[in-house]
Order: structure tokens, then C-alpha cells, then sequence
């Protein structure tokens, strides 16, 4: 049986056990440099115990963590925030100075292989490392998407044609962005 986009079948029923949630937020601030805002929150649907926090009652927080990412137009890191405030041991916020190895890193294809080089496995933690991968996504469409607004010369440019074509479906050669971005402004 395969999982597909088709509705479940009535007979089928779910109860919720984990929920996730991840907000990301990206900002242009006012000195200059672009900051993408991850807040992970996980909780669960039942009254558990965790032996170094206690009793957790529905909803409360097993994880409440904060990955910020502050680049500049270059995608280079220029500052960096862990905020871990809700944990499932009193110790795992002892890895948030770890990330501030991060500064000075290029957000670029095959970085996250530096990443985890650099941050190591037992001195950082999982949860945030796996913000990394959706902040930078979330800091190339903040950036990406404000210049296609407000830089229309930028947005036309052969450097980002170069930069942006056949890096997905959407982009592909010939597709309608290609056209309408870049056929259009030769």
C-alpha cells in the first residue's frame, strides 16, 4: 500500500500524538543585513514524563528553540542566535555558543556538509542544525523576493539569471519565469 495525496479512507481514523511547529520569518533590517528567524515548538498530545524535567501536561513544550540567521547580500554569515529555551534536558542549551562558529560561513550549495563539520555531532544539537537548511532556503527567498519587487534591474540581470536558472522546476530554461524575468528584458 503507498501513501499518496489521496484522500484516506473513511474507515481510516488518526489520533495526534506529535505535533511540530516551525515559523520562519525573513526581515530586512535597518542596518542593512538580512535576518531569517526559525522558532521550533514541539508538543505533545498526551501527559508525558521526562526524567530530567518531570511530568510535561498536554501542549506544554518538549522543544521551544530559536535559530536566527543574520547575512549579508553575499549570503555570508554575519551574526548568529540559539535561543533554547524549552528543552528535553536541563543541559542541552550549553550547545548555543557552539553556532556562533557559523559566522563567517557562505550560505552556498554544499555548505551544510561545513556545517556539520564544523559544529560537530556531540557539541551541537540536532534540532538546530536542522533549522539551517530551511533558514537558508528562507534567507535566499527573503532576499531573492524583495529584489524581485523592488529591483526590478537586479531581478533582469544576466548575474542572476546565471545565478537562478534550471535550479528547480519553476526556473527551469524556457519555463515561464525564464520568459517573463529574462526573455522579456533582452
Amino acid at each position: 500500500m503507498s501513501f499518496n495525496s489521496h484522500p484516506q479512507s473513511a474507515s481510516v481514523t488518526r489520533e495526534p500524538l506529535h505535533r511540530r511547529n516551525i515559523d520562519v520569518q525573513g526581515y530586512l533590517r535597518s542596518d542593512g543585513l538580512w535576518e531569517v528567524e526559525a522558532v521550533m515548538r514541539d508538543t505533545k498530545h498526551y501527559d508525558f514524563t521526562l526524567r530530567d524535567r518531570g511530568l510535561l501536561p498536554i501542549g506544554e513544550y518538549l522543544h521551544d528553540m530559536t535559530m536566527a540567521l543574520a547575512v549579508d547580500d553575499r549570503l555570508v554569515i554575519r551574526e548568529v542566535r540559539a535561543d533554547m529555551r524549552s528543552t528535553p534536558y536541563r543541559d542541552c542549551n550549553g550547545a548555543e555558543p557552539r553556532y556562533d562558529l557559523l559566522v563567517g560561513m557562505k550560505i552556498r550549495g554544499g555548505w551544510m556538509n561545513e556545517v556539520k563539520e564544523k559544529l560537530g555531532r556531540s557539541t551541537s544539537c540536532t534540532h538546530l542544525t536542522e533549522l539551517l537548511p530551511v533558514l537558508a532556503t528562507a534567507a535566499f527567498q527573503t532576499i531573492q523576493g524583495y529584489r524581485l519587487e523592488h529591483d526590478r534591474a537586479h531581478a533582469a540581470s544576466p548575474k542572476n539569471r546565471k545565478h537562478m536558472q534550471n535550479t528547480c522546476f519553476g526556473y527551469r530554461e524556457g519555463g515561464r519565469a525564464d520568459q517573463l524575468l529574462w526573455k522579456s528584458a533582452e
